[in-house]
């Protein structure tokens, strides 16, 4: 428990009410370590966000257990900029126990206005550093350097050189660290008024990612021109620079190429064209030049390989840690299925040896730090269904006018980044920004897919929690509880085969603010693959290659739609232990997970499979009772390879998510 959290934890006391209303002005419930430290002492915390919600949730996991004679304590958490203590109902409230905190409660030293920007992902290290340094408060200009120095490790005053510029940008996107508006306004300011600086076009590298590494991709080229021999050839020719700003880059200092090297291993950097055998001994710079594609293939794996396990979080990380490291997994995945025999064979043991131990890593998070996850503020989402409430956000903001929001069913973070580099090749530039959110476990499409549309945790669908039949009805009410009236709102389901872009002729998209399209190739591919995830990559890519995806995302984006892309789930490679069948409500193809009618079945089922766990969490509907296999396992005839869901690992639960802007 760290101490901010502490802060607030100590005013939650056992047994001084049956229900203790709490004013959260600032979110700071939603952490998920608040959340889970106060239901550890023995309290259930509800989000009151409606009231058709939250009644539901008193009358069946409160009222009637009380009547019961149960001794349980309620904690009703509310947003006093939207409700009062007295708006909540009059015999909830009656004799409850009433908090408040803000944010000024906790920072008292810092300026309210610069601290509010930040996710509480940070607090704990800005409330160590409020209490070893802030000995005084500080105004607003303060508290920014502030911040900055002691959250972000930007400090401005020491950003005198190019290399330091570079450095910091490359720190702050590789990482994908989101620095606040107002931080990043702040930033630009004070470097836009250093001479050196002028010729950078600042205010766009430090605030878009996509922009940044498009910035270092076509300057790439001209460092290794000059890096290398003369007579050397380069087979690309020097091409004409999209951003201004000087056109060599100091790739070469000590604080900027470590951070290069990890952009190539990664994938996403665009290594350039050189004949290998006069490439340079220095790796990081190799890892940048294609000679024969199966030479980089093999190199970057090998680098990535030695750093997945010295950069894997553990169970204290944050989520958003974990989100960032999923990427690199996902790459090294990807590479595996591409590498020289010889490579292959060199890593046999070594890279299956490194997943089972990543995957050991993530199971004890999840354990501990996956609970809260779904109080988290949408704005900032970390899970599926927050994703709705992210662009309600922005509407409402007006950062945005119309979103298309895609879900491409069953899609894991390894086959995406698969169609990414084929989206490229088909003519979109670096303008995808990427990032990943959390699925729902059990990762099935009826539980994690209707949560994606709908913007609700699965406990408020529990009478369809085994139908796929539902998304529409569920993103049409979601909108028309936020004022959209029916032709504003717009859903396709399709396959995602050429020619399935005429779904789209029957709506008016000039009329739409929302649209919704589910794509279920992917899912379909995976159902019927024999060959594990090798094979299903390569049929991924054949489909990004036919071109339907390509075309939709133009239409979409030419009509002036901000375009989202996710999924629902992810999928993994495992081998079949048997197929256990008593009592199953789950949905036949997620193949790594069963749901029982009773706890006793899957007690039963439990007893008879080596490795199975229980999978418990307040949001899932309280009739469900999860039973999960190992990693690497699947319920599925005995020996049988396939790639599948319903599970928990890394893999499955945590899933891409990319904001594309014009592709044309």
């Amino acid at each position: 428990m760290s101490d901010w959290q502490s802060f607030i934890l100590h005013r939650f006391v056992p047994g001084v009410a049956r229900v203790t209303a709490v004013s959260d002005a600032d979110g700071l419930l939603r952490d998920p370590g608040v959340f889970r430290a106060i239901e550890e002492r023995g309290f259930s915390v509800v989000q009151f966000e409606d009231s058709i919600s939250f009644r539901y949730d008193y009358e069946t996991r409160f009222r009637a257990r009380w009547d019961a004679g149960e001794a349980i304590e309620m904690v009703v958490v509310f947003k006093p900029s939207e409700l009062e203590f007295e708006t909540l109902p009059a015999d909830v409230l009656a004799h409850a126990h009433q908090l408040s905190f803000t944010l000024r409660d906790v920072f008292p030293r810092l300026s309210y206005g610069v601290v509010s920007q930040l996710e509480t992902v940070h607090f704990e290290a800005l409330f160590r550093a409020q209490t070893q340094y802030a000995s005084h408060p500080l105004g607003e200009e303060l508290t920014k350097d502030f911040v900055l120095q002691h959250v972000f490790s930007i400090v401005p005053s020491i950003i005198t050189k190019e290399s330091d510029l570079l450095r910091m940008l490359c720190q702050k996107h590789y990482g994908k660290v989101a620095v606040p508006e107002i931080l990043e306004a702040y930033l630009v300011s004070v470097l836009s008024h250093r001479g050196v600086f002028q010729s950078w076009p600042l205010q766009l590298l430090v605030r878009d990612r996509a922009a940044f590494l498009e910035f270092l991709d076509e300057r790439w080229p001209a460092f290794v021109r000059e890096t290398m021999d003369e007579t050397s050839i380069v087979r690309e020719e020097p091409q004409k620079l999209k951003y201004s700003g000087p056109a060599l880059l100091p790739f070469q200092h000590d604080d900027v190429r470590v951070f290069i090297d990890n952009l190539f291993e990664d994938g996403i950097l665009t290594p350039v064209s050189w004949d290998w055998n006069e490439a340079p001994s220095e790796t990081w710079i190799r890892v940048g030049i294609i000679g024969k594609p199966e030479e980089n293939i093999d190199l970057r794996f090998e680098e990535l390989g030695k750093h997945l396990l010295t950069s894997c979080p553990d169970k204290s990380a944050s989520p958003q840690e974990w989100t960032a490291f999923a990427y690199r997994y996902a790459q090294a995945n990807l590479l595996w299925k591409q590498i020289s025999q010889p490579t292959r064979e060199k890593y046999q043991r070594e890279f299956p040896r490194i997943r089972s131990f990543v995957n050991e890593q993530f199971s004890a998070w999840l354990a501990c730090g996956y609970a809260g996850l779904f109080n988290y503020p949408a704005v900032t989402p970390l899970m599926v269904h927050h994703l709705p409430g992210y662009m309600a956000h922005r509407l409402e903001k007006g950062d945005a006018q119309r979103f298309a929001f895609i879900i491409i069913d069953g899609l894991a973070i390894e086959q995406w980044l698969a169609i990414r580099d084929e989206l490229r090749k088909q003519g979109i530039a670096g303008n995808i920004e990427e990032s990943a959110v959390f699925a729902w476990v059990p990762s099935i499409t009826p539980i994690s897919r209707q949560a994606a549309f709908s913007g609700k945790i699965p406990r408020y669908f529990a009478e369809s929690i085994t139908q796929t039949n539902r998304d529409e009805i569920r993103w049409r009410q979601f909108w028309s509880d936020r004022g959209m009236v029916s032709g504003q709102v717009g859903f396709v389901a399709v396959p995602g085969d050429v020619g399935d872009g005429s779904a789209l002729d029957a709506l008016d998209l000039s009329q739409l603010r929302v649209l919704a399209i589910t794509l279920f190739k992917v899912d379909k591919i995976m159902h019927g693959m024999q060959l594990g995830s090798a094979g299903m990559i390569g049929q991924v890519r054949s489909w990004t290659e036919e071109g339907f995806l390509r075309s939709l995302l133009a239409r979409l984006t030419s009509s002036g739609f901000e375009v989202l892309i996710s999924s629902d789930h992810g999928n993994v490679e495992a081998v079949g232990i048997g197929t256990p069948q008593e009592g199953i409500l789950s949905d036949k193809r997620g193949q790594r997970c069963r749901i029982y009618t009773e706890p006793s079945l899957r007690a039963n089922a439990m007893a008879k499979i080596e490795g199975s766990t229980p999978w418990e969490h307040s949001g899932l509907p309280p009739n469900l009772h999860v039973l999960l296999a190992r990693y690497g396992d699947a319920f599925v005839q005995k020996g049988v390879k396939i790639a599948c869901h319903g599970g928990s690992s890394l893999e499955e639960v945590i899933v891409p998510f990319a904001h594309l802007g014009d592709t044309n």
